[in-house]
């Protein structure tokens, strides 16, 4: 990837962890734990004045003392040492920091000018920073987990920028057990320096980052947010929290963040192509459609489905989100009709009446895809006992290798049987939804992004 001013603190060679912990109660423990536990190839130095050793390293009594470089300084002591911390760290010409440590402006006045004596510190040493009041961050192409959350989640395309550390690492947890793939999480914490805007253009030229999801309580600068947003073309989502009265006055106490006018964090997103999404759900459906397909081209959508409830459902979901369910072309009507018994119905939807083998997937789908008046397809499967549910998946994964220029969604519907399919679809990069609600949504995210990238080449 391309030089950045954030690939020390992102991507470094050599940590030192200073405020390392023998206690595995303390947070000094486990970030250095998960950091020389999860692969991470990198030199790795704990620092602790009162300790010989942490887990087999020999630790450091301070940052001065460790010999060779040291790209990243992750802090994690009292805030009242922070500062004597980062001028050590200046005269060993340390990279950046991740200053994890709390107590800062989103304590008060008091701490806010802590704050900006540690970001005017930290600039005069050239050292780029990451918090303070961070939980740190996952990168997943170094096998780096610099946070406090033990396991790494799958590796994947998603990279996620938080401004809630624990909203941020919770997702790690959920993106485990989801089996979501993600690059980078990243907790920005009170953002006294590296920002939002400093994170997505990182992630630009990041090769390993397909898609950028964020959440958001404030930001400390509107205008450069958008003028990163703008540049960016890889899809973008965003939460934006706060939007309540009582969701502003907790993100104030939270971060220290003014949340600002809901409107107008509406309108500045859609100028600058950012999508905006209601929850987290919502927004990693979305992310998963995104950093999979192709973008969609328009807004006709056909659905293929093995019952008509299901179908019906898919084709209501679309219509509200703005979708049209058209007619087929004739070519189209009479190809599928030949694979289905006379009483099927070969409308959009398309309802196979409980027929759902391989074949018959796989030769719909195509005819679909291949069809000039449909710009995406969404597949459904209900699981009703006496059928496969692994049948057709193959069919629509044999079907998207083929790599046609249209997005296709997957809903499968069940219980025990179609989760064991839902590894299937995520090792086959398929994006796969349990109901057809969240499906549609995840196609409105597609068309949604293929209207920004329209409306910002005007």
């Amino acid at each position: 990837m391309p030089e950045s001013s954030l690939n020390k603190l992102l991507r470094p060679e050599s940590i030192a962890v200073i405020g390392a912990s023998r206690d595995p109660s303390k947070w000094g423990y486990k970030v250095f734990h998960n950091i020389v536990s999860n692969g991470y190839r990198g030199r790795v130095y704990p620092v602790n004045p009162s300790a010989a050793e942490i887990d087999g390293f020999r630790c450091y009594p301070c940052v001065g003392d460790i010999p060779g470089e040291v790209d990243l300084g992750i802090v994690i002591v009292p805030a009242s040492t922070v500062l004597k911390v980062v001028e050590e760290c200046g005269a060993k010409k340390v990279g950046a920091l991740c200053v994890i440590t709390a107590g800062f402006s989103e304590v008060g006045p008091e701490g806010a000018a802590l704050e900006q004596e540690l970001k005017e510190r930290a600039a005069h040493y050239g050292m780029r920073m990451l918090g303070p009041n961070t939980m740190g961050f996952v990168n997943n192409s170094i096998s780096l987990n610099a946070s406090i959350v033990p396991k790494m989640p799958p590796k994947g395309w998603i990279s996620f920028i938080s401004q809630s550390g624990a909203l941020g690492l919770s997702l790690v947890d959920w993106a485990i057990g989801s089996s979501l793939g993600m690059n980078c999480v990243v907790s920005t914490g009170n953002k006294a320096d590296v920002s939002e805007a400093d994170l997505l253009e990182y992630f630009e030229g990041d090769e390993n980052t397909w898609t950028i999801a964020m959440y958001i309580e404030g930001l400390k600068d509107g205008r450069r947010f958008m003028e990163a947003a703008k540049k960016v073309r890889k899809p973008k989502l965003a939460i934006k929290a706060g939007v309540s009265q009582a969701g502003a006055r907790a993100a104030a106490s939270h971060t220290g963040s003014l949340a600002g006018s809901d409107m107008v964090y509406d309108a500045a997103f859609r100028q600058c192509g950012v999508i905006r999404v209601e929850g987290v759900e919502e927004m990693f459906d979305a992310a998963m459609a995104l950093s999979t397909q192709p973008r969609a081209k328009g807004n006709r959508v056909a659905i293929l489905s093995n019952g008509g409830g299901a179908a019906i459902m898919a084709s209501d979901a679309c219509e509200r989100r703005g979708m049209k369910v058209p007619e087929l072309k004739k070519h189209t009507k009479a190809g599928i009709a030949r694979l289905l018994p006379a009483f099927a119905s070969v409308k959009n939807p398309i309802d196979t009446v409980a027929k759902s083998d391989y074949d018959l997937y796989r030769e719909a789908l195509k005819m679909l895809v291949e069809d000039k008046d449909i710009d995406c397809v969404m597949v459904i499967y209900a699981h009703a006992g006496f059928t496969s549910a692994a049948e057709p998946a193959k069919a629509v994964i044999d079907t998207i290798k083929e790599k046609y220029p249209k997005p296709v969604v997957a809903c499968w519907m069940g219980g025990r049987e179609v989760s064991a399919v839902a590894s299937m679809f995520r090792k086959n990069k398929v994006p796969y939804y349990p109901v057809p609600e969240r499906a549609a949504e995840a196609l409105w995210s597609l068309i949604k992004y293929d209207e920004y990238r329209k409306e910002a080449r005007r």
